[in-house]
């Protein structure tokens, strides 16, 4: 069993795992609309240890923690992929997906995450 399957004993919650802040985290899942990149489900409604962040490229293959390496992932497919390579697991709609998305400049969904944490709408100042 993967650590993204954990659900409640043992469960390590994300946002206070460390690896990643929790507004970099929310921006990820923002800038890819809540959706699993890989089988394309909605996750607006998944209980949160359902929605993880993917490595593209795998840390132990050089793969960094930036935001161009991450993607939003089901935890049904993030344990599926496993160790194979994403040209190999995801679908050629989904690569196009994946390309597009971790391009996008974060700036944007960087500020909306925050917002959103400090709940805020943003637009305090119109």
């Amino acid at each position: 069993m993967c650590k993204a399957a954990k659900k409640t004993e043992g469960y390590i919650n994300p946002a206070k795992s460390g690896w990643i802040k929790k507004d970099a985290r929310l921006a990820i899942y923002l800038r890819d609309s809540f959706r699993c990149l890989y089988c394309c489900a909605d996750l607006h409604d998944a209980a949160p240890f359902d929605i993880t962040l993917d490595h593209v490229v795998a840390a132990v293959d050089g793969g960094s923690n930036k935001p161009s390496n991450l993607v939003t992932a089901c935890r049904t497919c993030n344990c599926s992929r496993q160790d194979k390579p994403v040209s190999r697991f995801a679908s050629p709609e989904a690569l196009k997906d994946i390309r597009r998305n971790t391009r996008r400049v974060m700036t944007r969904y960087r500020k909306m995450a925050k917002a959103l944490i400090a709940g805020t709408t943003g637009d305090e100042n119109c």
